[in-house]
């Protein structure tokens, strides 16, 4: 201060003193100076000085809206006031009435942004609500305890505008409040202090909240009200510094971050859109938390660097976030979370490890995308990224193995999954595809349910064409006793490709077709008496004969040459009658048939080769084979060899056995390629001679291909036998 201005240093703010000045150079031409401000802005006194009669040197400095006069001379008597200023503190009339305070302005966060809707989520009364009006209708220091996010400063909000009449200020952290105490004197009046997180304004030094302070401005009418840690204000409250005492006399509410079953139920009955996604999500993270940072969490996953930088990692969190698609809501063990997400793909630039280690990092404070299950090693996506992407139009439809999977583990009592659940969710998001007729679809989730779903889906699937669900719906129907309509599907199948099917289907037709057979020949008709012979025919017992002796004695002759094939096989001299009989009525295979028997009698050449010729004119398959064979044992071996190599390139494996044993002297390379499409065709002792099939104990027998063949010898080969040539 200039020469002749003095203070008594222990005197209160706003005291006035007389002071002398002198001096010859005056900023005011001859006249008072009303009004004349020296000293600092924040933390030095103030000094309002008005001269009288007097003049001020122009050693005075203009400096903004104030005369500093440090290095001024002084002429005359002044008056001068002092304030200590610390801060620009409105005026209390200028405090905002609590009524008038808006969420934002108590640091509330907005949450994600939906047209026609506040960017602050509604309020929703907390349980600890009253306790916290109660405490707040006293004055002194009220704090709210928590984790961060547990939603304390809107229960602030909300409980100071139960203070009717009080006016409300909010410091910005490390502010001066000392300031407090200046604009508060001289004003009494009913007033709020908010001090969100209450430890900003905690070891500041002077300007910080100490008792001493806090008592002040309790006298002085105010409430002060803050927010703090849980864990730090225990920590603290024991403690001796200044700032701990302060924490040791507030009176406390704590606000538990999961959010209560009652305080759930008020938020699903608000009528913003956004609550009821946070009844169902908000989980253990708190509805607070779900919507400060669930929809930034969402960003996070699905935003372009995520996906670049971890690649793994993003379909980790898919992978969860689509266990809560399928219902399954609760942490899973990490093997089952590993599976799932291995569906979506793997990706060598990220190890999953390093995956489950980035999405599990706390992100804004609050959780990982992942969350932690109450069991060891079990995950869960945290809620809102669920109720985020449930919300989203642009993520895609659960994999269909993820379905299989769950249902699969769920079974097998892998995991702790509600299968019904999932069931229940599968049919819901696969249900506009079982309409559109997705046979593949129908059949999966079919073979993965049971009772009448099961039944409604194979057939559906059946319908649709899918050859294994034709199978098992026809199945159903055998087991029903509708045959009839079980042959259609398989059928069905079998004409689609399916061998099984094929195979029951032939099965079943031939049981179908001996019943039939059956009644008719039972009913006097030869032909189906005829039809039973031939089915019948080498099976045990004599019932094939039978019904060839039926078939004749109903005037169906063209029996004949069975009922001979079935004396044969009984060793009768009367087989060659009824053969010829046959043949007689020019049957193929009854004039095959009398070739053959001939055959393997003996001296009979000429009507031997005239009957093979008979029935290879006549389309008989087996005809050319004999033929050859019979011309390759006669000396016609040119033609016997074509023919015989005409019927093998056709597919007659005997033939090709034949060629084998033939050839197998001089042209070994071409006889082995024979004797492979033999076996391959399942020629028995093709197969027997590579060492394919096993050897009856104590069998010590050549095969006929490893036998030599003596010049001129007629004998007739085993194939040659009339059981295997009624192809």
């Amino acid at each position: 201060m200039g020469a002749g201005v003095g203070r008594e240093s222990d005197e209160e703010a706003g005291t006035e003193r007389s002071v002398e000045a002198s001096g010859s150079n005056s900023i005011a031409a001859g006249g008072d100076i009303a009004n004349a401000i020296t000293g600092g802005v924040y933390h030095e006194p103030v000094i309002m000085a008005r001269t009288i009669g007097g003049t001020v040197s122009t050693g005075a400095q203009v400096a903004g809206d104030h005369v500093d006069f440090r290095d001024a001379t002084i002429n005359g008597r002044v008056v001068a006031a002092e304030h200590h200023h610390y801060g620009s503190v409105p005026a209390p009339a200028e405090w905002r009435p609590v009524a008038d305070a808006e969420p934002l302005e108590f640091g509330v966060r907005p949450t994600q942004h939906i047209p026609g809707q506040s960017d602050v989520p509604p309020y929703v009364p907390r349980d600890r609500d009253e306790e916290l009006r109660a405490k707040l209708a006293y004055r002194g220091l009220v704090l709210i305890l928590g984790e961060p996010y547990a939603g304390k400063s809107y229960t602030a909000w909300h409980g100071v505008r139960s203070l009717a009449g009080h006016r409300l200020y909010a410091p910005d952290p490390g502010e001066d409040l000392r300031g407090l105490l200046a604009v508060l004197k001289g004003a009494p009046g009913e007033y709020v202090v908010w001090l969100d997180e209450v430890t900003d304004h905690l070891g500041l030094g002077e300007g910080g909240l100490d008792p001493r302070l806090l008592g002040r401005l309790t006298a002085l009418g105010a409430v002060v009200l803050g927010t703090m840690d849980s864990e730090e204000y225990y920590r603290r409250r024991s403690g001796s510094a200044p700032g701990d005492q302060v924490v040791a006399m507030a009176r406390t509410v704590e606000l538990p971050r999961e959010w209560s079953e009652a305080e759930l139920v008020r938020l699903a009955t608000h009528d913003d859109p956004r609550a009821y996604p946070a009844y169902m999500w908000s989980g253990k993270e708190g509805a607070a938390s779900y919507f400060a940072v669930g929809h930034l969490l969402f960003d996070e996953w699905r935003r372009v660097g995520t996906r670049a930088g971890h690649p793994r990692g993003h379909l980790l969190v898919r992978a969860a976030v689509d266990l809560a698609r399928c219902s399954v809501t609760g942490a899973v063990p990490v093997g089952l979370l590993r599976q799932v997400q291995e569906r979506y793909g793997t990706e060598d630039r990220e190890s999953f490890d390093d995956a489950l280690a980035w999405a599990t990092t706390s992100m804004f404070g609050v959780s990982g995308l992942l969350v932690r299950g109450e069991a060891d090693d079990t995950w869960r996506a945290y809620g809102a990224l669920v109720a985020e992407a449930l919300r989203s139009e642009d993520l895609e439809p659960v994999p269909d193995e993820v379905w299989w999977l769950l249902l699969d583990a769920a079974e097998g009592g892998e995991a702790r999954i509600d299968r019904a659940a999932v069931l229940d969710a599968a049919h819901a998001a696969l249900h506009p595809r079982f309409e559109e007729g997705d046979a593949e679809l129908m059949f999966a989730f079919a073979d993965r349910v049971g009772g009448e779903a099961r039944e409604t889906l194979l057939r559906a699937a059946a319908d649709a064409g899918h050859p294994q669900a034709a199978e098992e719906w026809a199945a159903l129907l055998l087991h029903t006793g509708d045959e009839a309509a079980a042959l259609r599907y398989l059928e069905s199948a079998a004409e689609r490709g399916s061998v099984s099917a094929a195979g029951e289907a032939g099965r079943l037709h031939r049981i179908r077709a001996e019943r039939f057979l059956r009644t008719a020949a039972e009913g006097g008709d030869g032909a189906a008496a005829h039809g039973l012979g031939d089915m019948l025919l080498g099976t045990e017992g004599s019932e094939a004969l039978r019904w060839y002796v039926r078939a004749v004695g109903a005037g169906h002759e063209r029996a004949a040459a069975g009922l001979g094939r079935a004396l044969e096989y009984r060793g009768s001299s009367e087989a060659e009658f009824w053969i010829r009989r046959g043949a007689a009525l020019g049957d193929p295979h009854a004039v095959l048939s009398l070739a053959v028997f001939l055959h393997r009698e003996g001296d009979h050449d000429a009507e031997v080769e005239q009957l093979y010729r008979r029935a290879m004119a006549a389309g008989h398959p087996a005809a050319s084979r004999g033929l050859g064979n019979f011309l390759v044992r006669t000396g016609s071996v040119v033609e016997g060899m074509e023919l015989l190599r005409h019927s093998a390139v056709q597919g007659d494996a005997e033939a090709a056995f034949w060629l084998w044993r033939m050839q197998s002297g001089a042209e070994r390379e071409e006889a082995e390629e024979w004797l492979r499409r033999a076996a391959e065709q399942g020629h028995y002792y093709a197969r027997k001679q590579l060492g394919e099939l096993p050897v009856p104990p104590g069998d010590r027998s050549v095969p006929p291909g490893d036998r030599p063949v003596p010049d001129g010898d007629r004998s007739v080969p085993p194939g040659d036998r009339p059981d295997t040539v009624t192809e």
